[in-house]
């Protein structure tokens, strides 16, 4: 098996951490105010800030090739496995957060892209023409790995 990924920039994770603090205050505060039940409205902004700020400070991507499958991962979802059996290209290239419209992950007509940082990553084609970028440190070692 060879697996490879990356994890959230530093200031992906830095904005993760603020939103984490700030939603966490916003909701204690809100819930600790004296009197009646707090307003949702003033609890929903809070409850957010948590949530994005816990999906931004988890976020990392990921890529396995077993002797079956290519297990793709984009935490803190659930994997995605491609049967090799139904992989019709592979390749390595260079992308950005141009290349698929932002970092994260992207999901388009056909495409799918799984990026945190450019560079360069395996873009896999299956069988019904769908695309898959994920971008990984050692994608030549993924491609030789695709190859066997």
């Amino acid at each position: 098996m060879v697996a490879d990924g990356e994890r959230a920039p530093r200031w992906m994770r830095a904005v993760g951490a603020v939103l984490l603090l700030g939603g966490g205050a916003l909701t204690a505060a809100v819930l600790g105010w004296p009197g009646d039940a707090p307003e949702v409205a003033l609890l929903l902004p809070g409850v957010v800030a948590l949530v994005a700020g816990a999906l931004l400070l988890l976020a990392r991507t990921g890529i396995a090739v077993t002797d079956t499958d290519v297990v793709l991962h984009f935490r803190p979802l659930p994997a995605r496995r491609i049967v090799r059996r139904r992989i019709a290209e592979v390749s390595v290239v260079e992308a950005d957060a141009r290349t698929f419209g932002g970092v994260g992950l992207r999901l388009g007509r056909g495409v799918r892209a799984l990026l945190l940082t450019p560079g360069r990553g395996v873009r896999i084609t299956d069988d019904r023409g769908r695309v898959t970028f994920v971008r990984a440190e050692r994608p030549e070692e993924l491609l030789r790995a695709l190859a066997d």
